[in-house]
């Protein structure tokens, strides 16, 4: 009968393990914080995972995506910009269909567009722009973009802006305000006019309304759990299910709803929702 291997290590193979262990640049990294400015472990192991955070992000940025440090949203006013808390995001400067906005309806439209977009998604990963980020990275004056706003805040949208942090309760988003125009029986080409978006924006917010209205109907009451399915945030989930409220209460918004529920029927009767279903195919321009 052959003898069984012992599963543990000798204490030559764990000394070797040790020592081959402390030849990475981790380790050479927090030893020459111990040794040279006589930090402890602790802390030294917490730099180290700062720095990490901070200049290595290792989440997958698409095409025209950029990385930026934006000051997080609960930071309040009155501190000077070193002392207020950052956090590092990833923005969409371009998406598919901005440069059908530019060429339809000129750079004013297409910077709106990218202000509604890049501001919402900064908040969504805890972090508020400012009016003077929103010209840096779109390569124009604070001025500029300070005009751009004070357009689209008369459109009664939510602008997520640092300064306007007062202002972001009221209002609703821009893709709600997309939607919502879709489900009072507008076509593609007036939500194009009134709102600046391309038709293939339109499409995307049509399509995550549509899945959240499924996974509702399915029985799935929760916005964290519908945001978790569809790959979106609970915030947008609880924004759309509020849509679909509004919409119940209104005949004319009743029949959209319908019509949407009828180009469902495509799905066929798929039992369980997984992450990515739903996937919508607006075949009609209406």
């Amino acid at each position: 009968m052959t003898e069984r291997k012992s599963s543990r290590r000798s204490p030559h193979r764990r000394n070797e393990y040790g020592r081959l262990g402390k030849k990475t640049k981790d380790r050479e990294f927090v030893e020459t914080l111990e040794n040279e400015f006589e930090l402890s472990p602790r802390a030294s192991d917490g730099i180290l995972g700062v720095v990490k955070d901070v200049f290595f992000d290792n989440r997958e940025k698409h095409e025209g995506q950029i990385e930026y440090t934006a000051v997080r949203s609960e930071e309040g006013a009155g501190k000077p910009m070193e002392k207020m808390r950052k956090v590092r995001i990833i923005l969409t400067r371009e998406a598919a269909g901005d440069r059908e906005v530019q060429e339809q309806r000129g750079d004013s439209a297409l910077r709106k567009v990218q202000i509604l977009r890049m501001a919402e998604e900064a908040y969504d990963q805890e972090g508020l722009l400012t009016e003077e980020d929103l010209g840096r990275i779109l390569g124009v004056s604070s001025r500029t973009i300070r005009r751009d706003v004070a357009e689209l805040m008369g459109e009664k949208v939510k602008i997520y802006l640092r300064g306007l942090q007062r202002d972001i309760g009221k209002g609703i988003s821009h893709k709600v305000w997309i939607v919502g125009l879709y489900l009072k029986q507008k076509t593609y080409s007036e939500i194009v006019r009134i709102t600046g978006h391309s038709v293939g924006a339109i499409k995307a917010y049509l399509n995550d309304f549509t899945r959240v209205l499924m996974a509702q109907e399915r029985g799935i009451k929760s916005a964290r759990e519908i945001g978790f399915y569809i790959g979106r945030t609970e915030r947008l989930v609880n924004e759309y299910l509020g849509l679909i409220e509004t919409a119940r209460q209104d005949e004319e918004q009743r029949g959209r709803l319908d019509s949407i529920r009828s180009q469902m029927k495509h799905l066929g009767s798929r039992k369980a929702l997984k992450k990515g279903d739903f996937g919508m195919v607006w075949r009609r321009v209406v």
